[in-house]
């Protein structure tokens, strides 16, 4: 993959169904319009290993039928598009959530941007779940998260999961089942692997589905490809990425993990049960050096170090949380006080995940890179010609955004990358 030249890809196909009223019979039915290339301005795709959902941007025009000018939202669109070499295809069934930018030009045709997503979004936001989880002897977590996708979203999207060891049972206050979901994300240890395992989940949406991942085994992950900053090669390896330009966007922030006790909290909890008082305190230096990291070799920074606990010079935490529990609510063997430590756990997990930002951006000439794979990031200094630590090593692909110009046909990347340790 290099970053000259030009990439084409192919739209496969592209349907719009809009309302149509049928004046013999008075009644309103769908009717399916394709859409061809030429009336393809640009595709703009996003990715995110944050959200839920992905996201379509089509501008489209419309000389002759008249669609667009009808568009109200809502409206059912499915596309498919592929790279130059049809080895990668990306297919989606969607609907119509915003319309921007419409325009008559010279009397006749219309313009307009309209912004795409999974029907499950829409179901989302319309729905507000009362009913106890877990019943009995609690729930896997990520066994709850797969009955809402399919059973509360009715979704026939598949669900790639992590296995959790986290079992809970639990009552939703009429929480939508994407918050359902971020709630467990922040509980959920997952099941498998060695070393100290941390509380932190992901769930995101890419072309092969939902996933409900988790964070330590995201960064346990293998490399799959290189990426190669300022690098010339006869022989490129096809499977690596080439490129010329690479910002660090952005590095820890301290007030933000100063102000969520990322490096040293305290959680004060009371037991309405047994009016039981329990002082749970979490420093970072007693977590971090079994914390799975994409570098396993990092040291904890100096700065951090202050927050050791008592024994280390240190002990005062940043955050004091305090919570009111009642464990008879709960399904016995369900909930311990392990749940306090986990929720520290999964903050310093969170705060770390995305400790480092990088943005890059390339000419793709397939689109095989996916959303949560690892990529070996290497950059050579140019007075010394020895690896460049501050820049190089192993990052997660946290975003991916593809913009399609049917113009001249062309399909561009830009990628964002999160790293849990600094060079």
């Amino acid at each position: 993959m290099n970053t000259e030249g030009t990439a084409n890809f192919q739209l496969v196909d592209l349907k719009i169904g809009v309302s149509a009223r049928d004046t013999n019979t008075d009644t309103t039915g769908l009717v399916v319009q394709p859409f061809g290339a030429n009336n393809l301005l640009e595709i703009h795709y996003f990715e995110d290993i944050t959200k839920a959902n992905v996201i379509i941007a089509l501008k489209l025009t419309d000389s002759s039928s008249g669609v667009l000018g009808r568009l109200k939202g809502m409206e059912p669109v499915e596309i498919v598009f592929c790279d130059s070499d049809e080895k990668n295809y990306i297919g989606y069934q969607m609907v119509v959530y915003d319309i921007q930018d419409r325009m008559i030009l010279d009397g006749k045709q219309t313009q307009a941007t309209i912004f795409c997503v999974a029907l499950d979004a829409v179901r989302n936001s319309s729905l507000k779940i009362s009913k106890r989880f877990g019943k009995g002897g609690g729930k896997f977590t990520h066994e709850i998260v797969g009955h809402l996708v399919e059973e509360e979203l009715k979704s026939n999207k598949k669900v790639l999961m992590d296995e959790s060891e986290t079992k809970l049972s639990f009552v939703s206050p009429y929480w939508d089942p994407y918050t359902i979901i971020s709630w467990l994300s922040w509980r959920s240890v997952h099941k498998s692997g060695s070393g100290m395992k941390s509380a932190g989940y992901l769930f995101y949406e890419d072309r092969e589905g939902y996933h409900y991942k988790s964070m330590d085994n995201l960064v346990d992950q293998d490399t799959r490809r290189t990426v190669h900053i300022n690098m010339e090669t006869e022989n490129p390896n096809k499977n690596d990425i080439y490129i010329n330009g690479f910002t660090l966007t952005g590095t820890s922030d301290i007030f933000r993990g100063l102000n969520l006790g990322s490096y040293a909290s305290a959680t004060f909890t009371l037991d309405m049960k047994d009016f039981k008082y329990t002082e749970v305190p979490f420093y970072i230096n007693d977590f971090y050096p079994e914390m799975k990291k994409l570098d396993a070799e990092s040291q904890l920074p100096e700065f951090y170090k202050r927050f050791g606990g008592k024994d280390l010079g240190g002990g005062q935490p940043t955050r004091i949380m305090t919570k009111v529990m009642d464990t008879a609510m709960y399904t016995e063997g369900t909930y311990t006080q392990d749940l306090t430590r986990q929720l520290s756990q999964s903050m310093i997990r969170n705060q770390f995940f995305f400790n480092q930002s990088a943005v890059f951006e390339y000419v793709a000439e397939e689109m095989d890179l996916r959303l949560g794979e690892v990529v070996d990031v290497i950059k050579n200094d140019p007075r010394t010609g020895e690896v460049d630590t501050q820049v190089s090593g192993r990052y997660i692909v946290g975003k991916i955004y593809r913009q399609f110009l049917t113009e001249n046909d062309s399909m561009s990347t830009r990628v964002t990358l999160f790293r849990d340790s600094m060079g």
